[in-house]
Order: C-alpha cells, then sequence, then structure tokens
C-alpha cells in the first residue's frame, strides 16, 4: 500500500476513534433505525415500529423516525444483500460530520460483493452471520459484534394483543415449511419431496419474483398463519440462522433445526433449546425430517400450553427488534469506552481492527 493511502487509513482509524470518544461524551443520544428500501415491496416491517422504539429504548437514547434520520447522532440502517453504498454516502453528505453511521446487515452469507461494497460506505458494521464475517473486514469500516436476526414483522404490543384476543387456540398437528422457492438452491427439492411424501408437512412455496402468498395477508394474517401449526422445519439456503427461527417460537411452535447452521448454539444456548423443545436433525434429507418432525410435535403436545407459552415469551424478552437495536448501540457504546481503532493487518488481512485501550 502507497504511503498516502496508508497515511489516509490511519486517519479515518483516528477519525473513528475520536467519533466514538465524543458519543461517550454525551448525556443522551439521538438514535435513528432506518430499514433499507429492500423490504418496501413487501411491507415488512410493522408500521408501529418507530413508535415502539421510541417506548422500547432507555433514557440514554432519544429516537428520531427515519425522516429525521439525518439529525442523529447514531444512525443503524438495515440491509438485505443489495449495495446500499449509494445511499450511505448521500446520507453521509446530510449528516453531521462527527456523527455515526452503523449498517446492519442481514445477508452477509449471500452476495458478497454487494456487502462489502456496503460496508466501505460504513463506520461501523453489524453481521447477522458470524460464521462468515470475515471477508467484512476492510480499511474503511469497523465490524463490530454480532447481531443475530430476530422477529421483526410485528412489534411486542401486536403480538401480545393478538394472543390476548387468542389465547387458546387449536393447531393442526403438522410442520409448516412456507418458504420461498428457489429453483435453483438444494432447498427447493427437499421441499417438494417432503409435499409428496410426509403428509405431517405442511409446505406452502411462493416464487421470487411473486410473494403474495403470504405478504398480501395483513400482519395479523401472517402471524395467524403460524399460529396454526405445532412445529417448524428450518432449511436455509446457506449456514443461516434466519428470522423464521425466532417467529416460529413467538408463535409457540417447535422449530426443527439443522446442525448445519452455524451461529445457532451461539444465539440460543443448548440448554436453553433443551428447555424451549427445539428439535436438532443432523442429516437434511426427508427420511431424517420426517423424524424430527414425529419428535416436534410429540415436544409440543408433552410442554402443552406452558411450553407455548415458554417459547413466546422467551422472544418477546430476548429477540425482538428492540433488542437488537439495544445491543448494537450498546456494542458501540462499548467501542467508545473500552477499545481504540487502530489500522493494520490482522486475523482477516488489511483492516480496521478493535483494540483494547492499556
Amino acid at each position: 500500500m502507497e504511503k498516502g493511502a496508508l497515511e489516509l487509513v490511519h486517519q479515518r482509524a483516528a477519525d473513528l476513534t475520536n467519533r466514538l470518544r465524543l458519543l461517550q461524551g454525551r448525556t443522551q443520544l439521538a438514535v435513528s433505525f432506518v430499514p433499507s428500501h429492500e423490504t418496501n415491496f413487501i411491507g415488512y416491517f410493522s408500521n408501529n415500529l418507530n413508535s415502539e422504539l421510541a417506548s422500547a429504548l432507555g433514557p440514554k437514547y432519544a429516537y428520531l423516525p427515519p425522516e429525521r434520520g439525518d439529525q442523529a447522532d447514531i444512525v443503524i440502517l438495515t440491509a438485505h444483500g443489495s449495495d446500499l453504498s449509494t445511499r450511505l454516502w448521500q446520507l453521509r453528505e446530510k449528516i453531521r460530520k462527527d456523527a455515526v453511521i452503523a449498517i446492519w446487515l442481514w445477508d452477509n452469507h449471500l452476495r458478497h460483493f454487494q456487502n462489502y461494497r456496503t460496508a466501505l460506505a460504513a463506520d461501523f458494521v453489524f453481521p447477522s452471520h458470524a460464521y462468515m464475517a470475515g471477508y467484512l473486514f476492510n480499511p474503511l469500516s469497523v465490524i463490530g459484534g454480532h447481531v443475530p436476526a430476530c422477529s421483526a414483522q410485528w412489534t411486542c404490543d401486536e403480538v401480545r394483543n393478538i394472543l390476548d384476543m387468542n389465547p387458546v387456540q387449536s393447531r393442526k398437528h403438522k410442520a409448516l415449511a412456507n418458504y420461498v422457492d428457489y429453483p435453483l438452491s438444494w432447498r427447493s427439492g427437499v421441499l417438494r419431496e417432503l409435499k409428496e411424501r410426509v403428509p405431517e408437512a405442511e409446505v406452502l412455496l411462493m416464487p421470487p419474483d411473486d410473494r403474495s402468498r403470504y405478504f398480501s395477508k395483513t400482519s395479523e394474517q401472517r402471524f395467524h398463519e403460524w399460529l396454526q401449526y405445532k412445529a417448524t422445519i428450518i432449511l436455509p439456503v446457506e449456514k443461516d440462522l434466519s428470522t423464521r427461527v425466532f417467529d416460529a417460537l413467538l408463535a409457540g411452535q417447535v422449530p426443527i433445526v439443522p446442525t448445519l447452521v452455524e451461529d445457532f448454539d451461539l444465539v440460543i444456548p443448548p440448554q436453553m433449546q433443551m428447555e424451549l423443545g427445539i428439535v436438532r436433525v443432523k442429516e437434511v434429507n426427508v427420511d431424517a425430517l420426517r423424524s424430527s418432525i414425529s419428535a416436534a410435535l410429540a415436544a409440543f403436545d408433552r410442554m402443552g400450553e406452558m411450553g407455548v407459552r415458554q417459547r413466546q415469551e422467551y422472544v418477546l424478552n430476548n429477540h425482538m427488534l428492540p433488542n437488537r437495536i439495544d445491543s448494537m448501540l450498546g456494542n458501540i457504546l462499548d467501542m467508545a469506552q473500552k477499545t481504540s481503532i487502530v489500522a493494520g493487518f490482522g486475523q482477516f488481512g488489511f483492516g480496521l481492527y478493535l483494540m483494547p485501550r492499556a
């Protein structure tokens, strides 16, 4: 690397360290959460999201809605696999020079080039998938802590209101598999075989270019779809821990999770998996899944309504969107208190790394 370029990288590290220290000195921080345009076409996030975040974040933070994000001290945006670098650079022209832009990558296990370009335009990057985060290290932004997926289609109040109106609901003795059908994915064949051979599997598919089967429903109707079943089959496209694990638990279902899901034990410890009745499966084939479905349905019946409530409260208290926003904000402030940002060679090559302060 040329000397001039190296000096610029060191200046970038010093600038980010200084901005963290400025954040630490403020009694209250203005924070904004901006879902990316990638989710607009399906209306993924709740219309009540901003009011939930305004009330859920503690007194340390003053929440600003997305339209006022350029006034915030910390702006957190989501990215879902597209290149959002242009949008971030445009935002940088509007916000204060000492403000911080953080990006939460929901799909960093896929589309590496697009995610890397997005990361270069941010100040701090939070990957959803820890097992595939190494390639994101770069000379312009800091890779923060692992912030996994969560249940984000509904607010906590929305869920509790639906459950209060439907305290006990009869469920089909089946495992739900409601997926986008990607024809080139290995998953497509497994789902079709499940549909043909396993009557206890409720396979509901929709094409990538038409997701109306699920997303044309109201958010309440979507949640009722989950509430109709006792279990869910988790079949990731790669090895990713997806939102549907938390959606299933939120609906009181017993998830069937392949051991190939890399980050699962990091997010839900094995002891908690046992307490919630979660079923793990080593081989992703129809015969193994059939046995796991039977085990999951039996676990649901054995644990009864108490198990349903336990799974629901576990997600409501630990794995909703406000939990993840709070985690990212806490991580940023923790970096401000305990670390400095340095440029150099580390485990993942040349980039910006966090170093504990002496």
